[in-house]
């Protein structure tokens, strides 16, 4: 389908032939041809996720092929061109074959049949010709060479589904393993003690308390209000675990995302107090920990490396008692807790690299939020996902936590009766976000039985029956097929376990003292330059440790070179329109492809830090102007390294003159586009919910950048209403600066062909059969684009590419500020 249009679209806006000798059915070529070599093009892409391990290697794989199909299509370097030694890549290129087709079905078609006195030939021949598009005879290709070409994709589609077929069931990449073994659980399950412990720096110990919490969304369809919660009460309390229950749909989540101040949409009703004081915004998020349910960690860092990240950014600097050495205590008190101390000095790693397993990753993500020294730690479903063994060693953890004095609320679904039995306090919601029980649990539950079996409606609990399932089961569970018609949210309104909460309640807050009020004397727990600091080594390491990312663009950016500069290494003085012609596309098509790789390398890499940086944000690690800088500079070592291996190997290989001036020049220019390039990636991840969607956006960005560089289109042609595009768009100003360096003053003769630019700028005609129609290098820059490309604005290029890159990092910085994906 996506052929068809492009095609169909294309053909008639472009107004191809079609009459005046053409006809109706060159239009059915055209789309034929679109149609089949995409479809040839997608199957053959099929191929790379079989015999790459994961998305990074793959996407470079991909990269380097349409790197080969472009530059061998006949587009970028003409066939004529092509050395012998990379002929055959013209001949088994899908681009090649439909590139050959496009234009022997235009120039072929009939309407260019006119002579035009050169040669014998039409006009449509004299094209072809001059495009490279001749047989072994020197004649030009001939109509049927447009049937060969829908023969071949439809020849490429049937090998590329066999191949495919094949590796998939042939090759095997295992995933990453997990660093669990044996060794590493026995020492886990030998520390089974939950003593109390001590916490190394002190914190002062909360009660929040809250009453009468509402909390209202609108119906995207019906554009109703829904109350999700309705007049909740409850404490939690330091030193204990508070459990949060109820079906799906119940709002034991939405409940604690209200109280932890995650939701950031809605409307929220309600009093909420610490120690009986007001909740104040940056203070409650200075002094709470939240553990999401699918955390997400830095694959390139350690255990240890990542709490003291988060603890050199939280814990608060102007306290006394936080010092190295005690910050140092506290972490290794927290991976004690955690028992993490056994792998400590482990990378995080990936599904596909290997690294720790989902339950270790849990257990850090706690730590994480505990070497911040919170009075409350929140966490969204901690053992939904894990092994009994597994579930044990978090509730062990979680014990131990809530015994140094932390006050500890889990929201928990369908645990089993040694996990419900852990916790001091249960909070029970029915469907509509109406309570159904608060209190303490009791000895193995018994107060939550006694309270439920006081009602004569209620079923008496089995011997042996998971207290958990059986109130669940007892209430309902949301569902209108299996619930007791009994209204226990209306009875336990009117209870005395409600009564006793209220009191509890009124106590806390009138016990109200200056001394429990937590504050602290900034919004963040640094300055802003231990941030930076921190935030950017935090960034280099990352890079350092990311070869997918960074290894992979150094190693196809080297090949990139390779592979373009083979082209003209015996070939390095241009003679001929063609060889120039070849040559400026090349460069057009060079930093295109740079461009288009970099941009495109850095999304899905960027857009994990950028959602690290969004639970970060939210604890008040650090703030917006540290992350922009940290990872603006950090790119800058290794873009530096980049464009000076590809810009070594290319600008001696293509012959370009040997002069340090123009050498580094060409450098700057190429550095200051990789880095425009790649920054945008961050402008497109900032801006957008996924790298998806930043894909889609940047590939829109650089197909409007391709188009109106120059080349595809020359500047003078460009129509009146687009031409805003082109002193807009980067393009042009890459391409200009690069050209008009390397060609200023460069007189290497350049033989005209017939009624080109070149050949009519020059002043030549048929006429002058005598000699041949010669200029320089820098006549055919000038000729060739117009006059509009020139030395002069050598200056203003460099202005607008500056201007672009500071753009870039602004607008970053603000999606970044003020956009939040991950909202709740």
């Amino acid at each position: 389908i996506d052929g068809l249009l492009y095609g169909t679209i294309i053909f008639w806006f472009v107004g191809l032939a079609h009459s005046d000798g053409a006809s109706f059915g060159n239009y059915i070529m055209f789309v034929l041809i679109t149609m089949m070599s995409s479809i040839a093009i997608g199957l053959l892409f099929s191929i790379m996720p079989a015999i790459t391990i994961d998305k990074s290697q793959g996407q470079a794989c991909m990269s380097l092929m349409m790197v080969l199909f472009i530059l061998f299509s006949g587009f970028t370097v003409q066939p004529s061109v092509i050395p012998s030694y990379w002929i055959w890549l013209y001949w088994i290129n899908v681009f090649g074959w439909a590139y050959r087709a496009l234009m022997v079905n235009e120039y072929a078609s009939g309407k260019y049949s006119g002579p035009y006195g050169i040669e014998g030939l039409t006009q449509g021949e004299l094209i072809l010709k001059q495009n490279g598009f001749v047989d072994s005879s020197d004649e030009p290709y001939t109509f049927e060479w447009a049937w060969y070409s829908l023969l071949f994709s439809m020849l490429m589609s049937l090998v590329s589904v066999v191949v495919a077929s094949a590796l998939y069931n042939m090759v095997r990449f295992a995933t990453g393993k997990s660093l669990s073994n044996d060794a590493i659980e026995e020492k886990e399950d030998e520390n089974t003690a939950t003593e109390r412990v001590e916490a190394e720096i002190p914190f002062q110990k909360v009660n929040l308390t809250f009453r009468d919490m509402h909390y209202t969304v609108t119906s995207s369809i019906t554009k109703e209000k829904i109350e999700l919660l309705k007049g909740v009460d409850g404490i939690i309390e330091s030193g204990k675990m508070t459990a949060l229950m109820g079906s799906s749909g119940a709002g034991k989540t939405t409940l604690m995302d209200v109280l932890s101040l995650r939701k950031t949409s809605g409307e929220i009703e309600g009093d909420v107090r610490l120690n009986g004081h007001p909740q104040e915004d940056n203070s409650f998020r200075r002094c709470t920990g939240y553990v999401e349910q699918f955390d997400v960690q830095s694959a390139a860092l350690t255990i240890r490396e990542t709490c003291e990240f988060s603890a050199k950014l939280r814990l608060e600097s102007t306290d006394p008692a936080v010092t190295k050495e005690s910050t140092a205590k506290l972490i290794d008190q927290t991976l004690d807790m955690l028992e993490l101390t056994p792998i400590q000095n482990f990378q995080v790693g990936s599904d596909a690299s290997g690294g720790l397993s989902f339950e270790q990753k849990k257990r850090l993500s706690i730590a994480v939020e505990l070497v911040a020294n919170p009075s409350i730690i929140f966490l969204d479903e901690p053992t939904s996902g894990l092994d009994a063994r597994a579930a044990a060693v978090i509730m062990r953890g979680l014990k131990r936590i809530a015994l140094t004095g932390r006050a500890v609320c889990a929201t928990i679904h369908q645990p089993s009766i040694a996990i419900f039995n852990s916790f001091d306090v249960l909070l029970l919601l029915k469907r509509g976000g109406e309570v159904v029980f608060y209190g303490d649990l009791g000895n193995e539950s018994s107060n939550l039985i006694n309270y439920l079996q006081s009602y004569t409606a209620t079923p008496l609990i089995k011997p042996g029956e998971n207290p958990a399932t059986w109130m669940l089961t007892t209430i309902g569970a949301g569902s209108a097929a299996t619930a007791n018609q009994f209204n226990y949210a209306y009875a336990y309104a009117s209870s005395t376990l409600r009564d006793e909460c209220m009191e509890k309640i009124e106590a806390i807050e009138k016990a109200v003292t200056d001394d429990s009020l937590i504050s602290f004397p900034s919004k963040f727990a640094t300055s802003e330059k231990t941030q930076i600091v921190d935030v950017f080594k935090h960034a280099m390491t990352i890079y350092w440790r990311s070869p997918s990312y960074n290894r992979t663009r150094i190693m196809i950016s080297m090949a990139l070179a390779l592979l373009i500069g083979s082209v003209y290494v015996n070939n390095r003085v241009p003679k001929t329109e063609s060889d120039m012609s070849s040559r400026v596309t090349t460069i057009y098509m060079s930093f295109n492809i740079i461009a288009i790789f970099g941009m495109n390398s850095v999304l899905a890499f960027f857009e994990a830090e950028r959602n690290m940086y969004y639970r970060h944000k939210a604890a008040l690690m650090y703030d917006t102007t540290a992350i922009a800088i940290a990872f603006t500079l950090a790119e800058i070592p290794f873009l530096i390294g980049t464009c000076l291996v590809y810009t070594t190997i290319f600008y001696f290989m293509i012959g370009f003159a040997a002069e340090a001036a123009k050498f580094f020049l060409f450098y700057a220019i190429m550095l200051i586009s990789m880095a425009i390039f790649t920054y945008l990636g961050h402008m497109w991840v900032s801006l957008t919910p996924n790298a998806i969607v930043a894909q889609g956006l940047a590939s829109l960005f650089m197909g409007i950048t391709g188009l109106f560089t120059g080349v595809l289109i020359r500047p003078e042609n460009i129509p009146a209403f687009w031409r805003f595009m082109y002193w807009v768009m980067p393009g042009h100003y890459v391409l200009e600066s690069l050209l008009v360096t390397q060609y200023n003053n460069d007189d290497t003769p350049i033989k005209a062909s017939y009624n080109t630019p070149f050949y009519n700028g020059l002043g030549c005609t048929p006429a002058d059969t005598d000699t041949e129609c010669v200029g320089t290098a820098e006549e055919w820059i000038e000729y060739s684009f117009g006059g509009i490309f020139s030395i002069d604005n050598l200056g203003g290029d460099f202005a607008y590419l500056v201007g672009l890159l500071i753009v870039t990092r602004i607008v970053t910085f603000l999606g970044l500020n003020y956009l939040n994906y991950r909202r709740t």
